[in-house]
């Protein structure tokens, strides 16, 4: 069984509208409003991003915070010290001060640095490097951790009645009271879990506090050492305790006891320290929050304060990127769905170019999260040089590409443009894709143009290979999620659908290929291409993510592919031996009618030759007529029936989401008024 591909599709219908259509559509776009947006600051590397929350909060400080990035104990405590000193917390490795973090100072024009912990921590030579800079370096330290805590508290707020204390060997419940004791100037003592360090009872009575808050439960601070406390020469009161049954729970009783600014909310993973760390330095600027999140399913307290803030309309930034907070979680955070599904809708080139594929977008109603997370428009194509080199598609700038990705993530959806192979010289990704060369030429490429044009990543689309290309493919994949992955850019790979019995399908190796992207998008239309019938049967569709699973793929990362459009099969030829042309059609007229042969929408041509629909085993709808020539016509077609009984897979696999073709077919209202509301009710 041989497939028609989306994109020979998109050719041979662009051959036939393509003049018709294209002065219909405007020539500018009007921006949609802004809505509420999950923003996210990241960098490359845990440096990188403590570079760019600097970035977002500072442009000058003469004086910053440095701390090792390699372990926590010594910096801890140290964002009262940021505070109070009106300047970032930076991290750098312990062994020589990272270039990004030299550059970051000299924006600031920084004169002066606090160096969090002795040598072992940050060692001589990044003092060094500081004083080549012509920046004074100040060394905050002691004997251990629990010392250097000591020393930063001096520092930060040498007079203070009262002080928080955590526990020393672990992070987490000093990244949750962070930035509310960095705002209130409150210092950061550490403690054992059951013993009273010295060097800390001395800060206490240094500093002349006479009532603590235990931040964490009794496993991590035990009642020991509220009787230590009280037996101190000048006694300590413990005034609270704010603990959970983890570490979550404890951050969401912090969170929900103490008065912080809740107009936006800092989010950060719970599993590492790096990013809540310099984070805490610019959430204490405004009080706000820093919410602590698990790599997997959320618990029922931070489920519970997320629901509480979203419904307040307050908005959210993610500290560190996609390999910290997958995009799954980043869907959680902001929709509040328990099952996080994916919708990437693509675009469909040749209709006005970008801004056809604008119109497109703006065919989702707002705010648009509640029906798609990635547009996926048609841009680039392999040139047929099978060098590696890529090729624009529809634009002859890329300013015009920069325009779009501005305008859709402005409705906080993501960019990944997509990248396809040549239909006029077929060959051209299996010279590309079997040569080492091309293969790092067309990766460089791929990264220049999505970060020149701020784009969230890329999707692969190739299609017409031959079957020996397939471990080439499938080493291509790993080589480019090899490159992007760390850059916090998403990888997505459409595929053609297998059930296993297509011979000529096997260079697409699910079980390979899915290991080297973020989503693997398996197109599961075009079923029927020969002879009339249905586009995306239930059945055949259940066969081939049954096949996917059978072959070891992570489901949850599989995405279902959802066509929006139908066929009309015009029967050829003589009744013994007839043969049948196809056009795509969309539920309703794309453009509106101005006469009868303006009608190309599945309702008017029903309405038209007052025809009878009929459904199939899978619901999907589909009629018959004879047109004015004479010739005889058979549809098959999808509505909100048929697209509901597909979305029943979504759970039956376990899958990652959906993919649809395309959303050139919604533009019209009475079309994207029947998709739309399919989508909200199955992904959100």
């Amino acid at each position: 069984m041989n497939f028609i591909t989306k994109k020979v599709l998109s050719i041979f219908f662009s051959l036939m509208i393509l003049l018709s259509l294209a002065p219909l559509l405007p020539l500018q776009v009007k921006a949609a409003p802004a809505e509420s947006v999950t923003d996210r600051i990241y960098g490359n590397t845990l440096y990188d991003t403590a570079v760019e929350i600097s970035k977002r909060g500072w442009d000058f400080a003469p004086v910053a915070v440095l701390a090792t990035g390699r372990n926590f104990p010594d910096a801890l405590t140290g964002t009262v010290l940021a505070r109070k000193v009106n300047g970032p917390l930076l991290l750098t490795e312990s062994n020589r001060l990272n270039p990004e973090v030299a550059a970051e100072l000299k924006r600031l024009g920084t004169q002066e640095v606090y160096l969090l912990g002795g040598e072992v921590a940050l060692n001589v030579g990044v003092e060094n490097s500081l004083k080549d800079l012509g920046i004074l370096p100040r060394r905050l330290s002691g004997w251990d951790q629990y010392g250097t805590a000591a020393e930063i508290a001096r520092a930060a707020a040498p007079n203070s009645d009262e002080a928080f204390l955590v526990n020393g060997e672990l992070f987490p419940d000093a990244l949750s009271i962070s930035s509310y004791a960095a705002a209130q100037g409150i210092p950061v003592l550490l403690t054992r879990s059951d013993s009273l360090p010295p060097e800390t009872a001395k800060a206490l009575a240094d500093l002349g506090v006479s009532e603590v808050t235990l931040i964490g439960g009794k496993a991590v601070i035990k009642d020991s050492i509220e009787d230590q406390l009280g037996k101190l020469p000048q006694p300590v009161k413990v005034a609270a305790r704010y603990a959970g049954y983890d570490q979550y729970e404890t951050n969401t009783e912090v969170l929900n006891h103490l008065s912080f600014a809740t107009s936006k909310v800092y989010v950060a993973t719970g599993e590492n320290f790096p990013d809540a760390l310099a984070g805490a330095a610019l959430a204490g600027k405004s009080n706000t929050p820093i919410l602590l999140i698990p790599n997997s399913a959320l618990g029922k307290s931070t489920t519970a304060y997320l629901n509480e803030r979203r419904a307040s309309g307050a908005a959210f930034t993610i500290f560190g990127g996609w390999g910290v907070i997958s995009y799954k979680m980043e869907s959680v955070i902001r929709t509040g769905a328990v099952q996080p599904w994916v919708s990437l809708q693509y675009t469909q080139g040749g209709y006005g170019g970008t801004n056809g594929m604008l119109n497109q977008v703006m065919s989702i109603p707002s705010p648009a999260t509640d029906y798609a997370d990635i547009i996926a428009p048609s841009w680039y194509y392999l040139d047929d040089t099978a060098d590696g080199n890529v090729v624009g598609g529809w634009d002859a700038t890329p300013d015009n590409y920069s325009k779009f990705t501005a305008n859709v993530q402005s409705r906080n959806l993501k960019v990944l443009p997509v990248i396809q192979s040549s239909w006029s010289t077929p060959d051209t990704v299996d010279k590309v894709m079997a040569t080492e060369t091309a293969r790092a030429k067309l990766i460089g490429q791929i990264k220049d143009r999505i970060n020149s044009i701020k784009a969230d990543g890329i999707v692969i689309d190739f299609e017409l290979m031959n079957t020996k290309t397939g471990p080439y493919l499938t080493q291509f994949m790993k080589e480019l999620y090899a490159e992007l992955h760390p850059l916090n850019k998403l990888v997505i790979q459409a595929v053609m659908p297998r059930t296993g019995n297509e011979e000529w399908l096997e260079e697409f190796d699910y079980a390979g290929l899915v290991q080297h992207v973020d989503y693997l998008h398996i197109m599961t239309y075009d079923y029927s291409h020969g002879v009339p019938g249905p586009i995306a049967p239930l059945d055949w569709s259940s066969r081939v993510l049954k096949y996917a699973k059978d072959q070891g793929v992570d489901m949850r990362k599989v995405l279902f592919g959802l066509p929006y459009y139908g066929v009309d099969w015009t029967a050829k030829g003589t009744p013994d031996a007839p043969s049948y042309s196809r056009v795509a059609r969309g539920l309703h007229t794309l453009y509106g009618t101005t006469s009868d042969t303006d009608i190309t929408g599945m309702m008017e041509v029903i309405a038209k030759y007052n025809s009878t629909v009929q459904r199939d085993a899978s619901q999907i709808p589909y009629f018959s007529y004879t047109d004015a020539d004479g010739a005889s016509h058979t549809v098959y077609y999808d509505d909100a029936q048929s697209w509901n009984a597909k979305m029943s897979l979504l759970s039956q696999y376990g899958l990652g989401g959906v993919g649809a073709w395309s959303l050139y077919w919604t533009i019209h209202p009475e079309s994207s008024g029947a998709i739309f509301p399919v989508l909200k009710q199955h992904l959100r």
